[in-house]
């Protein structure tokens, strides 16, 4: 995550199971700067960290 934040750039993580994707999304829920998201189906689902959007003028 620290990596997302400093690079701006997205990781998207090997496939996992929907309980070790969970545990991702709650231990980054409140990290600054980062948001986490799934992708894919069935067993390729996987959670992608990517840098947090800001609208800022």
């Amino acid at each position: 995550a620290e990596r997302v934040r400093t690079e701006k750039r997205s990781i998207e993580l090997e496939p996992m199971p929907p309980k070790d994707r969970r545990l991702i999304h709650l231990a980054l829920a409140d990290f600054p700067g980062v948001r986490t998201y799934s992708v894919g189906q069935g067993e390729n689902r996987r959670v992608v960290i990517a840098p947090e959007e800001t609208n800022a003028p």
